[in-house]
C-alpha cells in the first residue's frame, strides 16, 4: 500500500525517505536536429551509472518532435538502452510529422527487464503499443539514447523533448 508523505514547510526529507520514490534522471528540451547525412546520429544520450535502477526499479522515458520532409526517403527514430533497440518510429511520407516514444522499463532482476512502449505510426496521434522484454545488465552502466537516420540527406528528424525518469523500488 502506498504512503503518502507530507511535510511542513520547515522538514526536510532524509536518505531513508527517498526509497520508492520517482525522480528526474534527464529533462532535455533543447532541439536537436539530424539532417544532411544518412549516418544514424545520436540525438540525446544519458549515461546511466552502474546500479542506479536497481534490480526491481524502472525508468519511463518521453521522446517527441518533428520530421521535416524534402525528399521522399525513409526517416526512423530509435530509442535504445545499450546496444539493444526498444522502440523504432518510421516515416516514409514526404510529408512534415511529428512523432513520439514513451516507453515504461520494468527491471524484474538487474539484468531482466519487460518494456511497455507507445510510440507513433504514422503521425504523433496515430499510435501503437509494444510489450518487450531484454536481458541488459543494469547492474554495469548502460547508455540510453535516442537516435536518428535518414534515407535522403534532405531530410530532418528534429529531437525537442527527451525526459527520463527513475522509479527506485527498495
Amino acid at each position: 500500500e502506498a504512503t503518502v508523505m507530507a511535510f511542513a514547510n520547515t522538514q526536510s526529507i532524509v536518505a531513508a525517505d527517498v526509497n520508492n520514490m520517482l525522480r528526474g534522471l534527464q529533462r532535455d528540451n533543447t532541439t536537436y536536429s539530424v539532417t544532411g547525412t544518412t549516418t544514424e546520429t545520436d540525438m540525446a544520450s544519458l549515461s546511466i551509472t552502474a546500479a542506479t535502477i536497481g534490480a526491481t526499479g524502472a525508468i519511463h522515458v518521453i521522446a517527441a518532435g518533428t520530421i521535416t520532409s524534402v525528399g521522399n526517403g525513409q526517416k526512423d527514430i530509435r530509442l535504445k538502452l545499450g546496444a539493444t533497440t526498444i522502440a523504432t518510429v518510421t516515416r516514409t511520407a514526404a510529408n512534415a510529422q511529428d512523432w513520439q516514444i514513451e516507453a515504461w522499463c520494468f527491471n524484474t532482476a538487474a539484468n531482466a527487464q519487460r518494456w511497455k512502449v507507445i510510440y507513433s505510426t504514422s503521425d504523433a496521434a496515430t499510435l501503437t503499443g509494444d510489450y518487450i522484454t531484454s536481458a541488459i545488465d543494469t547492474a554495469s552502466a548502460q547508455t540510453l539514447k535516442l537516435t536518428g537516420d535518414l534515407a535522403d540527406a534532405t531530410d530532418t528528424i528534429t529531437q525537442v523533448i527527451f525526459e527520463v525518469f527513475l522509479v527506485q523500488i527498495t
